[in-house]
């Protein structure tokens, strides 16, 4: 019973992916890029937020002067992953609309 119930949900998934993927034209390469294009724009959106988290654990409690370094190289850390995360969200970005624009089929 078990074995059958599994199948039917593999068939179901299935034609549910076909039909996403038909539907909302996901494969072309404008489809493609929107993907990275929302999936960068999460992870920037979740590092834009354990920044924020980062600089308010920082700042509530006064830093002392042991605690100068360790504040110094996480805000360059963050630094480093939000431009880069911001990059590609940029360029994904930009990819899209270029591909939306002079894509033909």
């Amino acid at each position: 019973m078990w074995h059958r119930w599994i199948r039917n949900m593999g068939m179901d998934f299935f034609w549910m992916k076909k039909e996403l993927i038909r539907r909302w034209k996901m494969d072309t390469p404008a489809g493609f890029m929107g993907i990275i294009a929302m999936i960068s724009g999460l992870i920037l959106l979740v590092i834009m937020v354990q920044g924020i988290a980062e600089v308010f654990r920082g700042a509530i409690p006064w830093v002392a002067g042991s605690k100068v370094s360790a504040i110094y190289w996480s805000s360059l850390g963050y630094a480093l992953k939000a431009s880069l995360a911001f990059l590609v969200f940029c360029a994904s970005i930009i990819l899209f609309f270029l591909l939306k624009l002079f894509y033909r089929r």
